[in-house]
């Protein structure tokens, strides 16, 4: 049987029956660019109007995958059944095939090789955003930001303003420049994505990024603005409300950051890893500043109970940790800590080893300050400091640690070391931190630091914000 030959918006082919499975196809890349809470359906239309379409069912199984649930392990891997028994149905594109070998590498517990399987892709497709996105996401997952951005640089600058898609991919670039401190390029990418595409919620996310990174607060929340820019996408609208509060707390605002909390942040009590994550470690970071957060880790701790074996993501793994720590579960915490030290030895993948190896140490130092023995917090937190890079995330979302460590140095009485530390944050974002400029005029306060003293001297924040 013969097809006709379809092409998707990037001008590839794909091997799809008919131009319906084609169109909604291309919502789906769009959507998918655009972090829009509609990916899924626009997928289930494209495989309703082709369901022997091998490409889309091996998207669908990335995608389940990149949700680090355990249970979508199973349908990630029906997924995998379904895109082989297409692709022996009718003759598929060697682009589309790698796709379908990057979601075996993956379920086989080889997350880099399939983020390597999809970046060779691009060698032959340069304009591939499905391959790109998908790789991007993997390795920010896996904390990988040197290969991340050496991907965009090789290929963003190729996506002319043309490109229906080129926004988006700006975008992707602004993140990954900005995760490797390159903040003004970032910046100027981040700012020109969102003007080609005002639907790049990545964009726009990654700009607030650079913003929080370079203490210029004012201008975050401008950026930011009520989020009628963000109403369509998924939960990443939750992470960029996160970012919100983060301004506003630096404002020193925590009213309204309980208010961000409540009728955004977790207005959708989703059990969703990344959700879990923006309340927990904003909760700590009210924790820290003195603020009663009421019954809110409450909520939290019931959604990570049901996670603690889950073992799919140690990033999400240690905010599940926190949770459970803030409504004082410490059994449950424990035996997250626990499964990661045994992660850490017999693991399959390598690179889960590698992560659990540094948040094992993290999730017994969260432990350690909540059991209110600061010594050992602050040594088991700085024992991972260097290496929590392996769990993934953001440098703002793994910032969460770095306060951490800064109390237990300074509730340990180790004032000195949590001087330089508190320095080193202030130099990194321009002299401008109300989190570390408070604790170094408190460290000061005490006759404790020298440097402490010499820091605040030096900062131009306002304590009184």
């Amino acid at each position: 049987m013969s097809y006709a030959v379809h092409h998707d918006l990037s001008g590839d082919r794909i091997t799809v029956s008919n131009e319906a499975a084609r169109l909604a196809w291309n919502d789906m890349l769009e959507a998918l660019m655009a972090h829009a809470a509609a990916t899924p359906e626009h997928l289930a239309r494209t495989l309703a109007a082709d369901p022997d379409f091998a490409l889309a069912h091996a998207a669908k199984g990335l995608m389940l995958l990149s949700l680090a649930r355990a249970e979508l392990v199973a349908p990630a891997r029906d997924c995998l059944a379904k895109a082989r028994a297409a692709a022996l149905l009718r003759p598929v594109t060697r682009r589309e095939t790698m796709v379908v070998e990057a979601l075996a590498l993956w379920l086989d517990d080889q997350p880099r090789r399939a983020a390597e399987r999809l970046e060779s892709i691009l060698l032959a497709h340069p304009f591939d955003v499905l391959a790109l996105k998908l790789s991007h996401g993997l390795r920010f997952m896996l904390g990988d930001q040197a290969e991340m951005l050496a991907t965009l640089n090789r290929f963003a600058p190729g996506f002319g303003d043309s490109h229906p898609l080129a926004g988006f991919v700006h975008g992707c670039h602004a993140f990954a420049l900005e995760e490797r401190g390159f903040y003004a390029q970032a910046e100027h990418a981040g700012r020109r994505a969102v003007a080609l595409s005002p639907r790049d919620a990545w964009g726009r996310h990654a700009v607030a990024h650079v913003l929080e990174m370079t203490g210029r607060t004012d201008e975050g929340i401008a950026w930011l603005g009520d989020g009628r820019e963000i109403a369509h996408a998924n939960n990443l609208r939750f992470h960029i409300f996160w970012h919100l509060a983060l301004f506003r707390l630096e404002r020193g605002e925590t009213g309204e950051v309980l208010r961000l909390y409540d009728e955004e942040i977790r207005a959708e009590p989703t059990d969703d890893y990344r959700d879990i994550a923006n309340g927990a470690s904003l909760l700590a970071r009210l924790d820290y500043a003195g603020v009663d957060v009421g019954d809110r880790w409450e909520e939290l701790a019931v959604k990570a109970e049901g996670r603690i074996h889950d073992g799919r993501l140690v990033f999400a793994d240690l905010h599940y940790a926190l949770s459970l720590l803030g409504a004082g579960q410490t059994d449950g915490a424990e035996a997250i800590a626990r499964s990661l030290i045994k992660d850490a030895k017999v693991h399959p993948s390598g690179e889960r080893r590698d992560a659990a190896r540094n948040g094992a140490h993290a999730a017994f130092g969260l432990i350690a300050f909540h059991e209110g023995d600061y010594d050992e917090a602050a040594r088991l937190l700085g024992s991972a400091r260097t290496g929590l890079i392996a769990i993934g995330g953001s440098h703002a979302q793994r910032d969460l640690f770095e306060q951490a460590y800064a109390e237990s140095l300074i509730r340990a009485g180790e004032h000195e070391r949590a001087a330089e530390i508190l320095g080193e944050r202030l130099r990194r974002r321009g002299g401008t931190n109300l989190f570390a400029a408070r604790r170094l005029a408190q460290l000061r306060g005490r006759g404790a630091s020298r440097l402490a003293a010499l820091a605040v001297a030096s900062t131009p924040l306002a304590i009184a914000h």
